[in-house]
């Protein structure tokens, strides 16, 4: 089961929080180290002149004196005559070492306690001051031991505080799942932008899915619609020849409905493939980036059409294979080979006479020696179904729907032009963004 995600956004503070805290930690640690030392040091130097001070009315003194400790005072002193003679202790248990001439800190250990000690000396003698290391550290502990309680007591209303802002954070998260719930599937409607910044690229990424959901729903439905309706008839026609064949008693006659059935099972086959060849090609974003094998290309394509030819009685010139001037040298090879086949069967199929495959480095065309399309039809034979008044050959009206649509996915355009001598030419070139 899935965490969520302001579960997991409050984890993933804490994780970065806690050790924060516990590296400033560490560093008030080491500033308040520096910072006590620094206090005591100045208290015991300054509480060490003040016995100097002191020294001539204690040498005056014929005796030692002795000062009893406070309780858990943790500090000790000496005083030294220029003799050497100790004049004042306030020991605390602590054994302090006259250090004639010297001034300035030490560090030692007695009883298993650190202790400083401050020596000042001078001609009127010397003084000692201790204090007990742990006493520094007592102190310390105590604001470190503040600091985390305030950071237990804290942390309940940190959480809180965390997951009621991260809970606002994600509101526009829950506003989108509710516009996703109440939309139609077919529905093309972009989401509103209106959402934090980090956001609005999941947007934008939404909203090309919502567009290429709702353009092939549309594809679904037009291929669906379409075929049902390009059916209908040839299936309709197909039935009535072959209750033709059931019912007449004459041989030629049901001969002659037979072949009408099988010439209608061809134009519905024909019809079908070219139906799905639409739909796959409409389907794809892009094309199969692959190295083009043009030799095999053109060993498939005259294998595919030189049947349709020589039943038409059409002179077939294609490049050699050999041939290496093309407009592509990357692409979909399937989808290319297509396009050319049913470039090659309009051209056969309505044209007739010698059908002509050029390339160069910026184009490809096929040519055919037919009577051409009328000029104000030239911008529709392109749209799917259309077929030209008057056409005698069988055909679906779907070829040059699908030989633009591979032509756009390569970078190509496709371009119709009747020639001067007679029949159309199909162009296919480079685009200014292909």
């Amino acid at each position: 089961m899935s965490d969520s995600l302001r579960g997991t956004l409050i984890r993933s503070l804490l994780k970065v929080v806690t050790p924060l805290w516990l590296l400033i930690c560490t560093l008030l640690a080491f500033h308040a180290w520096h910072e006590v030392n620094e206090l005591y040091e100045e208290q015991q130097t300054l509480f060490a002149h003040q016995l100097y001070g002191t020294l001539p009315t204690l040498v005056a003194r014929s005796e030692p004196q002795s000062v009893r400790p406070g309780d858990n005072d943790h500090q000790a002193m000496a005083v030294w005559s220029p003799r050497g003679q100790l004049l004042l202790v306030d020991s605390d248990g602590l054994e302090l070492d006259a250090r004639p001439g010297y001034t300035g800190f030490a560090s030692l250990r007695q009883h298993d306690e650190d202790w400083r000690v401050y020596y000042l000396s001078g001609e009127a003698g010397s003084v000692a001051v201790a204090q007990e290391i742990s006493e520094r550290w007592e102190m310390i502990g105590g604001l470190l031991l503040t600091q985390g309680l305030l950071w237990l007591l804290l942390l309940p209303f940190v959480l809180l505080a965390l997951w009621w802002a991260v809970g606002r954070g994600l509101a526009p998260l829950a506003r989108i799942r509710e516009q996703l719930q109440q939309r139609a599937p077919d529905d093309a409607t972009p989401l509103s932008r209106e959402v934090p910044r980090e956001l609005q690229t999941l947007i934008d990424a939404m909203n090309d899915l919502i567009g290429r959901v709702a353009q092939t729903l549309q594809r679904e439905r037009r291929f669906t619609a379409d075929a049902a309706h390009e059916l209908r008839s040839p299936l309709a026609a197909m039935r009535v020849q072959a209750e033709v064949a059931q019912l007449v008693q004459d041989p030629q006659q049901r001969e002659r409905a037979l072949q009408q059935l099988m010439n209608g099972v061809d134009r519905s086959s024909h019809l079908l493939a070219q139906l799905l060849a639409l739909s796959r090609v409409e389907a794809a974003q892009q094309q199969q980036d692959e190295q083009l094998d043009w030799p095999l290309l053109l060993q498939e394509l005259r294998t595919e059409v030189s049947a349709l030819a020589t039943s038409h009685h059409v002179t077939l010139q294609l490049p050699p294979a050999g041939h290496t001037q093309w407009p592509l040298q990357h692409g979909d090879q399937t989808l290319l080979l297509l396009m050319l086949r049913n470039l090659l069967d309009n051209a056969i199929r309505y044209g007739g006479g010698t059908v002509t495959l050029q390339a160069d480095a910026m184009r490809i065309s096929v040519s055919d020696e037919g009577e051409g399309v009328p000029e104000a039809l030239l911008d529709k034979v392109c749209e799917r179904f259309y077929r030209p008044p008057g056409q005698q050959q069988t055909g679906s009206g779907l070829g040059l729907s699908i030989v633009e649509r591979i032509a756009t996915l390569h970078g190509l355009r496709l371009s119709l032009h009747n020639r001067e001598g007679g029949g159309l030419q199909a162009v296919l070139t480079r685009s200014h963004d292909g």
